[in-house]
């Protein structure tokens, strides 16, 4: 079960993420390991140990697995085999017929 503080952290994320694409009119999408240093700077975490995003990619897999993933308005998730890539979508991006990848 998710803790109120990790509910609340995705929130605070979500915004983090709509004031991002409202700041950027030509973003589409972006990988979320690359908003590490924002979210950072932002508090939601204290550093990026494997400068490979690993907080949030943590963070976006326990929303996964708690099928809380709607609490992220951006998150778009691509499912492979082995893993998953986390994504953050502007909302009225066509991410599907987008090539994402």
């Amino acid at each position: 079960m998710l803790s109120g503080d990790m509910i609340h952290k995705a929130g605070r994320i979500d915004q983090i993420i709509r004031d991002y694409f409202d700041e950027r009119p030509s973003v589409t999408k972006i990988r979320a390991k690359d908003l590490m240093q924002i979210f950072v700077g932002k508090g939601i975490f204290n550093k990026d140990y494997s400068r490979q995003g690993l907080p949030i990619r943590n963070l976006l897999r326990r929303l996964d697995e708690e099928n809380k993933l709607h609490l992220l308005l951006h998150c778009y998730v691509v499912r492979h085999q082995t893993n998953r890539s986390w994504y953050f979508c502007r909302k009225d991006a066509n991410v599907i017929n987008s090539n994402i990848l």
